[in-house]
Formats: C-alpha cells, sequence, structure tokens
C-alpha cells in the first residue's frame, strides 16, 4: 500500500502518517525531515541555498517512493505530482483554519513528536506561516486533488480520520 497525505500546515499530516505506518508496519516519508536535513527552514525564502535542498529533497523522495509500500507526508511541489503518481491513495486532510491554528498551539506548547531543528520561537513564528499558506496554497492543493479524484479520501474532521486510520488492516 502506497498512500500519501495531503493537507495544509497543522492539519495532522504528520499524526496521521505515523499511525499509519506504525499500523501497516510500512515505512514513513517524512518529506519536511529530509527538508530540515538539507538545511531548509521555514520556506525557501527563509532558507540558505534553497537551490540544493530542493535537490536533495527531490532527490529522496524519488528515491523512497520506489519502495513497494509507504506513507508520505507533507506537501511538496517538486514532486508532489510524482509521489501522487506512485500512490495507491491520497488522503486530503481539509480541515478548518481554526482547529489547524489550535493544532499547532498544541504541539508548541507540547513539544511533542516535534523536529529537534524546530525551536519553540520557531513554531511561535510559524503561526503566521500558517495563515499566509491558507490564503496562498489551498487552492494549489485543490487543483492536485481534483487531478487525482479517483484516488482520493477527503477527510474534515478527527473522527474521520479515526474511522479512517481503524478502517486500514494491519
Amino acid at each position: 500500500m502506497r498512500i500519501t497525505i495531503l493537507g495544509l500546515p497543522g492539519s495532522g499530516k504528520s499524526t496521521l502518517a505515523r499511525n499509519i505506518a506504525a499500523k501497516l508496519n510500512i515505512p514513513r516519508i517524512n518529506i519536511d525531515r529530509f527538508w530540515l536535513e538539507a538545511g531548509g527552514g521555514h520556506n525557501s525564502r527563509t532558507t540558505p541555498n534553497a537551490e540544493q535542498a530542493h535537490a536533495y529533497v527531490r532527490e529522496k523522495v524519488l528515491e523512497a517512493i520506489k519502495a513497494e509500500s509507504w506513507v508520505s507526508d507533507g506537501v511538496y511541489r517538486l514532486v508532489q505530482p510524482q509521489i501522487a503518481d506512485r500512490a495507491d491513495v491520497a488522503v486530503f486532510l481539509d480541515i478548518p483554519l481554526w482547529r489547524r491554528l489550535l493544532n499547532h498551539a498544541e504541539r508548541t506548547i507540547h513539544r511533542k513528536h516535534r523536529q529537534g531543528e524546530m525551536t519553540f520561537w520557531n513554531d511561535v513564528s510559524f503561526f503566521a506561516e500558517i495563515v499566509s499558506r491558507d490564503l496562498r496554497k489551498k487552492t494549489k492543493i485543490e487543483k492536485l486533488i481534483e487531478s487525482y479524484q479517483i484516488k482520493v479520501i477527503v477527510l474534515k474532521n478527527r473522527k474521520e480520520i479515526r474511522s479512517y486510520l481503524e478502517s486500514l488492516e494491519g
């Protein structure tokens, strides 16, 4: 099974991917991890050598999706079409902005499952990025989802996410 999890920041992509990977005992492709390994910051504008970081992420992701089973989390425009093409299922977490901001507040306060490179202050400054990406990226993700309609599952809340996870056979 190859699953890609899509959604805007704070929607729960990483949490769902972690849970799916554990339940199905399959590798997790953590795109954010590759970005941080490459020296990436919150976005390309805050990343010195962004071109090198993009190349590194692209290389790592294209290698990882060759596997027979995996779950990927994150939206990375330079390889998302290849990930979606290879995936059996694309799960779109269509979570409202207010809930995503609350999710981010919870992870900022509790620091649970945070990347080591992400400091408390990085997380605090990321609230503005969440709102900004909502305004800039939502329609792009929706267009991507539209082009892969046949394999898309849209989940809109925690109850639907739990149900989906429970439906997977591991």
